[in-house]
């Protein structure tokens, strides 16, 4: 069996990869008390169409940790380009969760679960499931409903920075594939 890589390698490397970044909200227990957090997520992705799930990490030691474990429903908010200061303060580790919402534009839904104002799109889900790998728990949750406000953009991760989706990339077309006949493969 190999080793896995040194974790910093391996850091440095993911670096490489941009990475979509949302701010997950809830409402749950943590340490025996309701609690209302977000938390920046760089490992938010599409699971499935049928039933329609999306996925992301929630790191062991985090005071999302347990309000994740506990909540009944929650929302990914998909920031806009404009809103890499909100991806900057949920990321902030230190903070109570009523210091993370402080000066920030949001509403409270019916079910108690925080919305933040002004986001490129939202997805409101209930937990589906919840897998532990390694120092992290790789969260699944079945999306109950979709807010598709006008596009502002995608906020990225790339390089240690947040960086804005920017324009198309044009592609460069390759020569037809030629065959010398019907079959070879």
């Amino acid at each position: 069996m190999s080793e896995p890589v040194e974790g910093s390698v391996f850091r440095t490397a993911m670096r490489r990869v941009p990475s979509p970044i949302v701010v997950v909200t809830a409402t749950g227990q943590r340490q025996g008390t309701t609690e209302t957090r977000g938390i920046t997520i760089g490992s938010f992705t599409s699971v499935a169409l049928d039933p329609p799930l999306v996925s992301f990490n929630v790191g062991c030691e985090s005071k999302m940790y347990g309000v994740m474990e506990t909540c009944s429903r929650f929302a990914v908010n998909v920031l806009g380009e404009g809103q890499a200061h909100l991806a900057k303060r949920f990321a902030v580790p230190g903070l109570t969760g009523e210091e993370q919402f402080e000066n920030v534009p949001h509403t409270v839904d019916a079910h108690g679960t925080p919305m933040l104002d002004g986001v490129s799109a939202r997805f409101h889900c209930t937990p589906h499931d919840a897998i532990q790998a390694g120092d992290h728990v790789l969260h699944v949750g079945l999306v109950v409903g979709v807010d598709d406000p006008p596009d502002d953009g995608a906020v990225l991760y790339y390089q240690s920075s947040y960086r804005g989706v920017g324009s198309e990339l044009r592609l460069t077309e390759l020569s037809p594939v030629n065959r010398v006949s019907s079959e070879s493969s």
